[in-house]
């Protein structure tokens, strides 16, 4: 039996963007990490925009928005917030990083292209920087 993965989690003000996009990329490239996504609130559901990039990237976005409230934050060796709002950036976890990323909702589909690319440059170094060094476990 193998190793459980080591987890982050991505969050987001509605778990309907941002953090969906920051799962999605980081599930597709990281080996010995696993990411989850959540959000401040629970929104209604996965942004249509996201769905349709996540797709034509050859990714795929989970089913349902969740809360923060539905996650044990222990259970993550790193949480990143994804979101530029306030009540996005006092998370009680132990590792937390703070990406600051405009939410594109409501906003024209070459936005959130712009915050898909963003966020998958982020993502990208961050793999590459944890699945090539061990993080401390509290």
């Amino acid at each position: 039996m193998g190793l459980d993965k080591m987890k982050v989690l991505f969050v987001c003000i509605k778990n309907s963007a941002r953090s969906v996009i920051a799962e999605a990329v980081f599930n597709s490239l990281a080996k010995k990490w696993r990411a989850e996504s959540a959000g401040i609130q629970k929104g209604d559901k996965i942004d249509e925009k996201v769905r349709e990039i996540l797709e034509k990237e050859g990714l795929k976005a989970k089913e349902l928005p969740r809360s923060v409230e539905e996650v044990n934050l222990n259970d993550y060796e790193l949480v990143v917030t994804v979101c530029d709002e306030i009540s996005c950036i006092n998370l009680p976890a132990k590792n937390v990083l703070r990406w600051y990323i405009e939410d594109p909702a409501g906003k024209s589909y070459e936005a959130y292209k712009e915050v898909f690319n963003k966020i998958k440059k982020k993502v990208e170094e961050l793999v590459d920087e944890l699945e090539n060094q061990k993080i401390q476990k509290n």
